[in-house]
């Protein structure tokens, strides 16, 4: 914590993903609002070349279930939840390395969080989206597979439960320079990960009871994991975030590092850290996962407000698409 700039602020997260709450927010919001604005005006231009009495039913379907901005968010959480299960799926076919895991896992996880600060769920629903997302992640860490190994353990699983859809690979690559373009083509995440490591190699020399420490290093995989769901990412810088998740496991594994930070960090310093470790913990803390019920009454919802300029299902997205080819890229974004 010293006045010289940091490595990390010299990247491309910190200099252009890196918001406060209240900017955040009001992007979210202006973001629902741009995507809110595009669903009806579709639905007016579909009532043109559809069933008027149907086309006016469908519009007031739709305006009674737009989603709020919080109920995007919900349902784009959702999904994220969804990423560790699929990592499970690929490790369990030996399709992703042991080593691999944790950083394909934070990437794909950050891209959909980064996707959708210039998309919303009305244009792009999560699903295609967070796949896509994975797939990308895997190319970005070094752990690329081809697109057809890729598939076959979503469709074996689909199989599985019976899903009368299963995903094909145009699914996903189709999405997928529609998502890079939204990440203003920039791949490179930085995670808590290999910081705490370090932290744990640095508190050796301060530290005597090494299997507490250990110990604690373990655990603190656990609260990391669970930072890379909420909007910490956003606010504070990888090796504060990971900071914090050991604080949590230090208090849980009753091993006191507070002499360690006094050795590392100076008065001022470490008075700024706290109060940042004390953010961190209770944004780690406070997070809670939406519900499978909250997310099929959200996901219901948004069956019924979907912009038809980007639904294929629509009338007017197949007769737009017959006239002029492919649908063009929509973004909030105001650097696209």
């Amino acid at each position: 914590m010293t006045d010289r700039p940091q490595l990390f602020e010299q990247t491309s997260q910190y200099q252009h993903w890196r918001f406060t709450r209240e900017s955040l927010s009001k992007l979210r919001t202006e973001n629902n609002r741009l995507g809110v604005d595009r669903v009806l005006h579709g639905l007016r231009q579909e009532a043109k070349v559809d069933d008027q009495e149907t086309s006016d039913t469908r519009i007031a379907e739709a305006t009674k279930n737009l989603l709020t901005p919080e109920e995007e968010l919900k349902l784009i959480d959702f999904y994220l939840q969804r990423i560790k299960i699929y990592v499970t799926i690929y490790r369990a076919s030996k399709l992703l390395k042991p080593d691999a895991l944790d950083n394909v896992k934070a990437t794909a996880i950050n891209f959909m969080k980064r996707f959708y600060l210039h998309n919303v769920v009305f244009d792009y629903p999560p699903k295609n989206i967070m796949l896509t997302c994975f797939y990308l992640a895997t190319k970005v860490e070094n752990a690329f597979m081809k697109i057809e190994d890729f598939i076959r353990p979503l469709a074996d699983a689909e199989a599985k439960r019976g899903s009368k859809t299963q995903t094909k690979s145009d699914d996903v690559l189709g999405l997928e320079f529609i998502v890079i373009q939204s990440l203003q083509f920039e791949l490179a995440v930085h995670h808590p990960y290999r910081a705490i490591y370090g932290f744990y190699l640095d508190m050796q020399t301060f530290i005597d009871e090494k299997d507490a420490l250990r110990e604690t290093y373990d655990r603190t995989a656990y609260y990391i994991d669970k930072s890379l769901y909420t909007d910490l990412v956003f606010h504070y810088q990888p090796s504060q975030i990971a900071l914090g998740a050991f604080k949590l496991a230090a208090k849980e594994k009753d091993l006191d590092i507070d002499l360690y930070l006094t050795q590392r960090f100076d008065a001022r310093s470490l008075e700024l850290l706290y109060r940042i470790l004390d953010e961190i913990q209770d944004g780690i803390t406070t997070f809670a996962a939406t519900s499978n019920d909250e997310a099929k009454e959200i996901d219901r919802k948004l069956i019924l407000c979907r912009n038809p300029e980007k639904n294929p299902n629509s009338t007017l997205y197949k007769k737009t698409v017959a006239v002029q080819g492919d649908v063009p890229y929509v973004s909030d974004s105001d650097s696209d």
